[in-house]
């Protein structure tokens, strides 16, 4: 037997790379459905040696699904991709019907692209895949790691026998079967907006939610960024307008979901939700005659400011979506 020589994606964490693979169980570890994570090359690289998989909230829409690769080739690897395809254990001998249910990114790509990595280092995806969990039940996946954004997948196997050899024979390619969660109720509504900090510093945030116009009773409603420790729920009758707040780290960059949970999954129109995201600033800045209130003043409702040298609360944006009856 041979060690491979490219990008290896485990099919266990007993998995050295030799080729074929001697038996091990589809159980990849480098196939990672993971609440968001703030520096995921870092974070997935140092826990390289075991198996970060957390469960897939099946209620959601987003999950967040991470990729990674060791580089056993003599050479640095560059310009590699992972693509990613859902199915269920029936459709493992039916490429034709998986290899058109491939995951995709915040942004549309279906692909996710791998740094140029030195011999014998561990190569994260630059991006997350999300996973829907609502839309989908399928969830095995099979992952490659190719030079292709698109890499060759071949026609449905004919055999079992010649499933397992495809798989065993390439050391980029592996499988994972997911376990799933639901914790709470099929969410209505999800919405993910991109949230950075470009400063060398962590600054002070603030994220304002309002569920306006009807709402039935028992309609529930939150924000989440675990990087930032954020995960609220809200019940409407807590007051259509609730806040967060948290210290953002230093050059951050990820995204921040609001969400919305309407009894019976129909959403009354004119209803909308809305979050606003304030940051903290000093009263010396040049920002701060911008200022629209301090943290204490906001609705009543805001915390206390996470750093007491910048009190003053500036708007960066808002997003809000209205829903209307067709």
């Amino acid at each position: 037997m041979t060690t491979f020589d490219g990008f290896l994606m485990r099919d266990s964490l007993q998995d050295t790379g030799v080729v074929p693979s001697p038996g091990y169980p589809y159980h990849s570890p480098d196939l990672i459905c993971h609440a968001q994570v703030a520096d995921p090359a870092s974070f997935f690289a140092a826990n390289y040696a075991s198996d970060p998989n957390q469960g897939v909230q099946i209620g959601s829409t987003v999950n967040y699904f991470y990729v990674r690769a060791k580089n056993l080739s003599a050479a640095t690897l560059s310009n590699h991709y992972v693509s990613v395809y859902r199915a269920n254990a029936s459709l493992f001998m039916k490429p034709s019907i998986w290899k058109n249910n491939k995951l995709s990114t915040h942004d549309g790509q279906n692909y996710v692209g791998l740094p140029s990595t030195a011999p014998g280092q561990i190569a994260v995806g630059d991006k997350s895949f999300l996973l829907d969990g609502i839309a989908s039940s399928n969830f095995c996946l099979i992952g490659i790691a190719s030079p292709l954004q698109n890499p060759n997948v071949p026609d449905d196997f004919s055999t079992y026998e010649a499933y397992v050899v495809w798989v065993r024979s390439n050391q980029n390619i592996c499988g994972r079967n997911l376990r799933t969660l639901h914790d709470f109720p099929n969410r209505t509504y999800e919405q993910l907006d991109a949230f950075s900090n470009p400063e060398a510093q962590s600054v002070p945030t603030l994220f304002q939610t309002t569920f306006a116009g009807p709402a039935p009773a028992g309609s529930t409603f939150g924000i989440t960024c675990a990087p930032l420790g954020i995960n609220t729920t809200w019940n409407i009758s807590s007051g259509p307008t609730q806040t967060s707040s948290a210290m953002t780290p230093a050059n951050f960059s990820g995204n921040v979901t609001t969400w919305a949970t309407i009894p019976g999954g129909t959403w009354p129109s004119g209803a909308s939700i809305t979050t606003v995201v304030y940051v903290g600033v000093g009263a010396n800045s040049v920002a701060a005659m911008y200022r629209e209130t301090e943290w204490e003043a906001l609705d009543g409702k805001a915390p206390e400011s996470p750093d007491p040298e910048r009190p003053h609360l500036v708007q960066l944006g808002s997003c809000t979506t209205v829903f209307t009856t067709q």
